[in-house]
Order: structure tokens, then sequence, then C-alpha cells
């Protein structure tokens, strides 16, 4: 790759996203600048590694980066425990207001960053992206990803920079680690059983990692700001996933009784802004089946 291609600077490049993003960034021309506490463990030789702790943003290299792409997060295991609450805040929200802001001064004049879907405020129609924002009882970390839009858009009023948040849906595909789709997809793989707790009424909209990656590469070649929904615009309950994974592996389907009543989750997106740039997530029952 040319040392004249774009220079991007990416946190997260190790998580889940982060690694379906990386060989499609290079592959759409960009060379990569990996920020965070160590080098990722399978960088590319042609990568390269600055510092970053987002517990204390200081001094970050971001010369000759036209970009930034900011995916890393502190997701707590307990989302209900209050002492999460402080390093959720510094780390997704303070963290992202330092970074945004050491980006600017450096003179990085893209900056996406990727936030939850799963904040918006409970409401019977898909939210678009002028629904409001208000995760309620959903924890601590989904109130620091609303606090880091916050942060990240009044940082960016008034400059030369165009600002793109990701609003992600439940990004499923190979290489999940953890998540009720991805042990449930394992147990089908290896023949069953799909354990089912309660009635399977909590839903979600799910999206394909590799359509998340697609909107991101779509979204760094146009000039269009603000947020966007990444999702499928389909709500898929936990029994529906049971039933599909079933009828494609031939797994038995186990129901589980007992424990609390089931939360509802989460509604459909309304993907239409996205759908406007060309965007076309794939069906679940696809997706399910891609295994690299």
């Amino acid at each position: 790759m040319s040392d004249r291609a774009p220079l991007l600077a990416l946190t997260g490049g190790s998580g889940f996203v982060g690694r379906a993003f990386l060989p499609a960034a290079r592959r759409a021309g960009w060379r990569v600048r990996h920020l965070g506490r160590r080098p990722p463990p399978e960088a590319h030789p042609a990568d390269e590694w600055a510092f970053l702790d987002l517990m204390a943003v200081e001094g970050v290299d971001f010369s000759g980066c036209t970009a930034l792409v900011h995916l890393a997060a502190h997701i707590p295991s307990d989302h209900g425990d209050p002492a999460e609450a402080e390093r959720c805040w510094r780390i997704n929200a303070l963290g992202t207001l330092k970074l945004a802001d050491g980006a600017i001064r450096a003179g990085v004049r893209r900056i996406m960053q990727a936030s939850s879907a799963n904040a918006y405020a409970p409401a019977p129609q898909p939210p678009d992206e002028h629904a409001p924002l208000f995760p309620g009882s959903r924890g601590y970390y989904l109130g620091s990803k609303v606090g880091q839009e916050i942060y990240a858009a009044e940082r960016c009023r008034g400059e030369d920079v165009l600002l793109q948040t990701l609003r992600l849906a439940s990004v499923y595909g190979p290489g999940q680690r953890s998540g009720a789709l991805a042990a449930m997809a394992g147990a089908a793989a290896s023949g069953g059983p799909i354990r089912l707790h309660g009635g399977g009424g909590f839903g979600a909209d799910l999206v394909h990692v590799d359509d998340v990656v697609r909107a991101m590469l779509l979204l760094l070649g146009n000039e269009e700001a603000g947020p966007f929904n990444v999702g499928s615009g389909v709500r898929t309950t936990m029994a529906e996933l049971a039933q599909l994974l079933s009828r494609q592996t031939g797994a038995p389907v186990v129901h589980e009784a007992g424990g609390r009543e089931q939360d509802w989750g989460f509604p459909a997106l309304d993907i239409d802004r996205l759908r406007a740039l060309g965007y076309r997530p794939m069906r679940l029952a696809d997706g399910l089946l891609r295994k690299v």
C-alpha cells in the first residue's frame, strides 16, 4: 500500500467490529494507526501504533491522520452495577471528549464514533435519528453512550470537522465471543440443544458485522454528517432466532422455565437515512450462515 494513502487513526481495532473493519479498510485504500495501550496482537505489518489510555487521554499522536474512527468503549459485565458508572462515564463520555479534542487540535477533519441504538427511548414505532435518546433503566453503559454523543457533538460544533455517529443495533457475526446470540448459535452449530429462557419474547434489531463494516466504509466515502442508525430494520425475538437456527441446523430447541419476567427488549430501527446512501443489509437467515 502506498505511503500516500490516507491515514486513519483507529481505536478498538482488536474488538469485534474493529477486527472485521480492519481488512476492509485496508482494501479500501486506508492506512491504519492503532490507538491503544498496546499494539494489537494481530496488527498488519504496515499498520502503525500510538499509545492511548481512554481513562487519561493526553498527547495522542494524530500526526498525518485525516480521519479518526473511534470504536473502543468500556462495556461492563453487569450493566446494572452502580460501581461501573464512573468507569463508563470516564472512558466512554469524557474519554471520547478528550480524544475528539486532541484530534481536532491536530487537524483531523473527520471523526466517526460508535454509539448504541439501544439508547433510544422506548417507542411503539421504529426510531429514526430524530427520536429522543433516553435509555431509562437500561444501565449505566447506555447512559454514558448518550453522554458520549453529546460531548462529541458539542466539541465539534463550530469546527471544520465532519462528525459521523454510528448508532449500532445488536451486532452479530463470526468471531463474536459473548451474548445470547453467540451462545445460541454455538449451541446450534454443535448439535444443540438451543436453550430458550422464559418465553423468548426479548427482541432486538440484529445486524451482521459485515453490514456494519459496509456502512462504515460507505460513510467514510461521503460528506454526510450526524447520527446514522446501523441495523437491519427488522426486530427479531429470541424465540424467532431459536427457531431459525433450529431449521438451519436441525438442533432442538429446549424451553427453560422459571426466572424473572423477561424484558421486551428493543425495537427495529428506521434505517431510511442510511438506505438513501445505498446501504442494503442482509437477511438474518443469510447472515447466520456466514462462517468467515
